[in-house]
């Protein structure tokens, strides 16, 4: 959907989106593996672990919603892209359909962009304390837009926004939207490091 030219100009948004699916890949494999730490390790330790969880959701938090960003002059956001996009396209269809999902995700970003960020990172004005053991429900809350938002940069770009990381010659790729359909935040899941 993007011309040459406008996925040049925009490969800050592409990196945005790489940056989450490699976040989001971490945050579950270190939340998965809590309960094995717990059994394993020290308190300092597991707190240690803790707060890396809440800034590493808070990471994907804030990625999801700077996709969102309607500053003209952003080039990570998706509704700048479609400025662009809408600009030098000749298909109208293309045009309403974008401006439709846009509106559509914007819809459903909007509890964790107003509730969550506004409260709990950006201004920090909750009313109570903090508990480092309470994460959203990543499969009902996350997931689904992280889903969209792959979708929506694959749908700009015309094909998969591919991330991978070679690890070497021996451990192989790393790839990091393999089984994104499948992720899930099990605690259980992993019983040691792997």
């Amino acid at each position: 959907m993007l011309s040459a030219n406008q996925k040049e100009e925009f490969a800050s948004l592409r990196v945005e989106i790489m940056d989450l699916n490699v976040l989001v890949y971490f945050f579950l494999k270190k939340i998965n593996r809590y309960c094995h730490l717990w059994r394993t390790t020290t308190r300092e330790y597991i707190l240690e672990e803790l707060i890396a969880l809440r800034y590493m959701e808070n990471g994907i938090i804030l990625h999801l919603t700077n996709l969102d960003d309607d500053s003209d002059n952003s080039q990570y956001s998706f509704r700048a892209a479609a400025k662009s996009f809408n600009k030098v396209s000749k298909d109208p269809k293309l045009v309403h359909d974008l401006k439709e999902t846009l509106k559509t995700y914007r819809k459903n970003l909007n509890y964790l962009k107003v509730e969550y960020r506004n409260q709990r990172i950006a201004h920090l004005n909750y009313e109570k304390d903090l508990h480092f053991d309470e994460f959203l429900q990543f499969e009902k809350m996350l997931l689904p837009l992280i889903m969209e938002v792959n979708e929506i940069a694959d749908q700009l770009w015309g094909e998969k926004v591919n991330v991978r990381f070679r690890l070497g010659s021996l451990e192989g790729v790393l790839d990091f939207r393999k089984d994104e359909a499948n992720y899930k935040s099990d605690r259980n899941e992993i019983q040691g490091f792997y």
